[in-house]
């Protein structure tokens, strides 16, 4: 596998954290929720993990430009 293909993975990766987000921020806001302490600290969770994917992605793609400009 290459980075190129490996970032790809972990972009894709990073939209599917970001639909579990936005399920958990509609369920605050439709007011199914009573707990929202709860779920904010969820949310939270999810928003660390999508950051920490996103940023892996970013570096292997600087990995991958590196490897072809040499």
């Amino acid at each position: 596998m290459n980075y190129n293909e490996w970032a790809e993975e972990y972009f894709n990766d990073a939209k599917n954290v970001m639909k579990t987000i936005k399920k958990y921020e509609k369920r605050i806001e439709s007011g199914e929720e009573t707990n929202e302490e709860n779920i904010n600290s969820i949310i939270a969770f999810y928003r660390y993990v999508y950051y920490d994917i996103l940023n892996t992605a970013k570096m292997l793609k600087n990995r991958a430009e590196a490897i072809n400009n040499a």
